[in-house]
């Protein structure tokens, strides 16, 4: 039935055309006589078929009033050949058959069609007998049905070019609503990807700078008590803060070109950790213990070793920066598929654990992987970061 608003400019203009037709050749073929009766009933017809073109059907009322829409007006055009004997109610007649073929189900037309031939044959035998219409029967029949068969088909052909046309719309509109959501979850998803991709970056920038110049703060304060207790060591000292300071510039330098940390790009995953506890116990007087019982056979994805080494680098920091460390122990091993990295420090740990900006980054990295991150400490009892990532041994 909504299909009907949207075929109802098509099939206007020829209904009104065929109307005034056939109104013009009853108004022609007729006396006044005649003329009083067949006028009423054909505005009765316009207002039957027009009223349901353009309020039944749009409003979507039940279909027992279609039904009985299209039998008031096949009544009002069967009546017309009672009093016209030109048969031009057929014009009123095909215009109703076209009508519903487009608009209504295809078995409405049936029933339209024969109570048509059944009331003209009726009115033909009332006419000139049961013996005339005997001899006049084929011809007739073939007359009506040759006409009704060829309305009936073209209807239909229109009915189909209508029906395909309105699926090509629904087509089309769902492809620009799926189109227009593509574009906005595209959009989406790009600024997701930017987000991510600066959160990323800034917490690579973090945690280089802040591992970096926590060391190098605590190297500059041995310069400062050195350029009274020994002068002579303080060049020395001060060339290892200048390599500290080159050393984290250029670890900013790859972190914004997203690159592995610069120690990672030539060296090992275990060679790395080992570069940087070294360094860092070189530069403080931290004493680091690393326990690795993963075995050098066994190849870890890029991803973990980026997140493994930053989360070391990370509690390093934290143990000098925030614990006053002065030992730190960490362990890593491979059990059941569960990779395990365990760091624990002496430091004056804490009651209330914040979880700045480096805690949060090395949350993010380790849940990335499906992992876990237990952080736990207490009152002058240190501080302890346990990680669990599953994993997969080729």
């Amino acid at each position: 039935m909504q299909g009907a608003l949207q075929v109802k400019n098509i099939t206007n203009w020829i209904k009104i055309f065929t109307h005034i037709s056939a109104t013009v050749l009853l108004m022609v073929n007729n006396n006044f006589d005649r003329l009083k009766y067949l006028l009423p009933i054909i505005i009765l017809i316009f207002f039957v078929d027009y009223s349901r073109d353009y309020y039944l059907v749009p409003s979507e009322k039940s279909l027992k009033y279609i039904w009985i829409s299209i039998a008031i007006e096949m009544i009002l055009i069967i009546s017309i050949g009672f009093i016209d004997k030109n048969d031009i109610n057929l014009l009123f007649f095909f215009v109703c058959l076209s009508s519903t073929i487009i608009i209504h189900p295809y078995t409405y037309s049936v029933f339209i069609v024969v109570s048509y031939l059944m009331a003209m044959f009726s009115i033909y035998a009332m006419r000139n007998g049961f013996h005339e219409l005997r001899k006049s029967f084929i011809p007739m029949f073939f007359n009506y049905g040759v006409s009704t068969a060829f309305v009936t088909g073209m209807s239909l052909l229109v009915k189909l070019q209508i029906r395909e046309k309105e699926r090509f719309e629904r087509m089309n509109m769902e492809l620009e609503g799926a189109y227009k959501k593509l574009i906005e979850s595209s959009s989406a998803s790009q600024k997701l990807s930017i987000e991510r991709e600066r959160t990323r970056m800034a917490r690579e920038i973090h945690d280089t700078l802040a591992h970096t110049l926590t060391t190098l703060i605590v190297q500059l304060e041995a310069c400062k008590k050195l350029a009274t207790l020994a002068p002579s060591r303080l060049p020395a000292e001060l060339e290892k803060a200048q390599e500290l300071s080159r050393s984290g510039f250029n670890d900013v330098k790859h972190s914004i070109k997203a690159l592995r940390p610069q120690v990672m790009e030539d060296k090992s995953f275990s060679a790395s950790i080992n570069f940087i506890i070294n360094e860092t116990m070189e530069n403080t007087n931290v004493h680091i213990v690393f326990n690795n019982s993963i075995s050098e056979n066994i190849a870890l994805t890029s991803q973990v070793e980026v997140a493994l080494f930053r989360a070391i680098q990370e509690s390093i920091t934290n143990s000098i920066r925030h614990g006053q460390a002065s030992e730190i122990q960490i362990h890593m091993d491979l059990d059941k598929e569960i990779l395990k990295l365990n760091i624990l420090d002496n430091g004056k740990g804490c009651s209330n654990i914040k979880k700045g900006y480096g805690i949060q980054g090395m949350r993010e990295r380790i849940e990335g992987l499906n992992g876990s991150v237990e952080f736990s400490s207490f009152q002058n009892k240190g501080f302890k970061t346990k990680i669990l990532i599953p994993y997969e041994v080729a």
